[in-house]
């Protein structure tokens, strides 16, 4: 028996037995290094080379940028400001819900986060004017998403390291898809909300007077994303440099500026940056090994040869892409996924005409929609606690939205522009 059929059962047989995702990638990998009598200090140098990247520091410090932020009083701030741009609009908590999840998701880089913070306030507010909590619910798993394709993304990160792309040209490439997205949530979940006759959010009126003094109060939280992102699309630092400068804002608003931020709110989210953290680094060292084992026994490039040779249309092959994508992310979790498929198919997306960039758009895209589809949609499971309905309940109403999504990722596929345009203009792409 071949060492790549052996890798791909011993793989298997781990996640019948209930052996967590991460842990099954590697040991099959070693499995299979060991059918082919590959040394095990192989297995040193892969783990070595994972972790030994200067943009990996990035990937704590975005996310205990974004606790430290929703600790310190941004995000009740930010929904605020939220409900004073949404106005006199019928169903406009669901409309405010998205706005906050795409202000927000330009602070956490994490979709569960985005989900949780903005969920925590919105819902039980959407339940309390009389939405029902399976739409509500179904709002803010699919708005919280969004935190992962608005600059920063931790996806992005991750993928711009396995793909050896430029991380601040994935970041740019992210502004107009994410915007797109807010849009297509918003202009279904207002199709609903006219449907059900949900209430008014602001009844009181939308006013440049209103807006202006939600402004000034949310002023610190609106300037966090012009501060990091400005200072990595102007050069001033890098994303790993940018990071740092997140977490010191977060520490200097949440201490000096709202005083809300305590010292055990301060190890609460450091607690969780580490464990999260682990995680990461767990999967990217299983990811790595796994990788370059495959890369040895060429699986990358016979899959890649025979899916082109076999779909001979590229729109087949592209539709073929965003299916699987869509698929694989049901069941598999977010960073798993970009470091097992990566390898896999962006050679095949690049020979039928997609830019790496952009296919890596397409990819956090696709992750995206993955947080909320069952049964392992992480987003689900975060909104349904806060809802107290069941993850049946609020996969149902997640549907209509689904496929807004799904629809943004078909416009992102066929016009590269929308995520390309921004890169070449600044200069990301040549």
């Amino acid at each position: 028996m071949s060492a790549p059929i052996i890798l791909t059962l011993a793989f298997f047989v781990f996640l019948l037995l209930g052996v967590p995702v991460a842990v099954s990638i590697g040991l099959a990998a070693i499995a299979g290094m060991i059918a082919a009598n590959i040394p095990l200090s192989f297995v040193v140098q892969a783990a070595y080379s994972a972790v030994n990247d200067f943009l990996i520091i990035a990937v704590p410090m975005f996310v205990l940028a974004g606790v430290l932020m929703e600790k310190g009083g941004l995000t009740s701030r930010l929904i605020a400001f939220s409900r004073s741009l949404v106005g006199p609009t019928p169903g406009g908590l669901a409309t405010v819900t998205i706005v906050a999840c795409t202000f927000f998701a330009a602070i956490s880089g994490s979709g569960p986060a985005t989900a949780a913070a903005i969920g925590s306030i919105m819902i039980p507010t959407m339940i309390k004017e009389g939405y029902h909590k399976s739409f509500a619910a179904a709002v803010t798993s699919n708005a919280g998403g969004i935190g992962v394709v608005i600059p920063p993304s931790i996806p992005m990160i991750i993928y711009g390291i396995t793909a050896e792309v430029s991380i601040t040209g994935l970041f740019v490439a992210g502004v107009i898809p994410g915007i797109l997205l807010a849009v297509a949530l918003t202009a279904t979940s207002r199709v609903i909300s006219r449907r059900r006759g949900y209430a008014i959010a602001n009844p009181d009126g939308r006013s440049a007077r209103t807006i202006f003094a939600a402004a000034w109060e949310a002023r610190w939280a609106i300037l966090a994303p012009v501060i990091i992102l400005g200072g990595i699309y102007t050069g001033l630092f890098t994303v790993t440099e940018a990071s740092v400068v997140a977490v010191l804002y977060a520490l200097f608003v949440g201490i000096f500026i709202y005083r809300t931020l305590t010292l055990s709110n301060f190890f609460d989210s450091m607690t969780y940056a580490v464990r999260l953290t682990g995680v990461v680094l767990f999967v990217l060292v299983s990811g790595r090994l796994l990788g370059r084992v495959l890369t040895i026994f060429q699986v990358p490039q016979n899959f890649s040869n025979l899916m082109i040779n076999t779909f001979d249309n590229p729109v087949v092959l592209i539709l073929l892409i965003i299916a699987l994508l869509i698929f694989v992310g049901m069941w598999m979790e977010t960073l798993t996924q970009l470091i097992i498929l990566t390898p896999l198919l962006l050679p095949v997306a690049v020979n039928a005409g997609i830019d790496p960039i952009q296919f890596g758009i397409m990819f956090v895209i696709a992750c995206e929609i993955g947080y909320s589809t069952p049964p392992l949609g992480v987003n689900l499971f975060v909104a349904s606690e806060i809802s107290n309905a069941s993850v049946e309940e609020v996969s149902k109403a997640s549907i209509p939205l689904i496929l807004a999504e799904i629809g943004v990722l078909l416009l992102v596929t066929f016009v590269p522009q929308l995520s390309l345009f921004l890169p070449r203009l600044l200069g990301f792409i040549y």
